[in-house]
């Protein structure tokens, strides 16, 4: 019994290995048959590849032929073949109606005239600095405040009459003596009353009104070829022109 179970392990055995050598012939012959797979595919593809190639060339050389001949008979027969080039983009500038003379000179005055007013209030404003406290306390300022915003108030107006002058920043400026204007009407020259006065031509404030719509001028249409500003718009045109 102890033979026939040591003779059926032997048997076992050799039935494993033969079944593993078995497997493994079978993987083998799995990767062979993949690689060849690969190969012919590969082989495939460059033969694609090749005729590709090939009949590219053909096609080169069939224009070629064609183009030799079309211009040998060209030749013969004298005609010459226009190269149509395409024309130059034109870039138009437009000049602002602001930039020409009327127009600058009309917007210079503006600014002329809006810098002296602005000047000669804040000069009158530091020469009478108690008429300028005495203005600020009467619209509730505190008077310990209104001696420190009488400066400000005075040298303000003199800034914005200098800018003004020069046409530098001239759209916040002018912006500044705008709202200037509309506060120093809504506080002291309009009210409860009738704005006309008797005897008097025109009406209370009049002259502010004309100073604020003079200041919409430069606001809404800048300051003109005469100025900084201009100057500086100029010469970021030729910069992008350039470029």
């Amino acid at each position: 019994a102890q033979q026939e179970a040591e003779a059926a392990r032997t048997a076992a055995e050799q039935a494993a290995a033969r079944a593993a050598s078995a497997k493994a012939m079978a993987e083998r012959s799995k990767a062979e048959l993949a690689a060849a797979r690969e190969e012919a595919r590969a082989k495939a593809e460059a033969a694609a590849l090749a005729v590709r190639l090939e009949r590219e060339e053909l096609d080169d050389a069939v224009a070629a032929a064609q183009a030799e001949r079309q211009a040998s008979r060209d030749e013969k027969l004298g005609t010459v073949r226009t190269v149509e080039i395409p024309e130059p983009q034109i870039v138009t500038v437009t000049k602002p109606s602001t930039d020409r003379f009327p127009g600058a000179l009309a917007l210079f005055l503006v600014r002329l005239a809006l810098a002296a007013f602005s000047g000669i209030v804040g000069w009158q404003s530091l020469v009478d600095r108690q008429a300028t406290i005495d203005a600020l306390a009467y619209i509730g300022l505190d008077p310990a405040m209104a001696g420190s915003a009488a400066w400000v108030v005075s040298i303000g107006l003199l800034v914005v009459a200098f800018f003004l002058l020069v046409g530098l920043g001239t759209r916040v400026f002018s912006a500044v003596l705008l709202i200037g204007a509309v506060v120093f009407m809504t506080f002291f020259r309009f009210g409860p009353f009738s704005p006309f006065i008797e005897g008097q031509f025109g009406f209370y404030g009049d002259r502010d009104v004309l100073l604020a719509v003079l200041s919409l001028v430069p606001l809404l249409m800048g300051a003109g070829r005469f100025s900084v500003d201009a100057q500086m718009r100029l010469r970021r045109q030729k910069t992008k022109l350039a470029g």
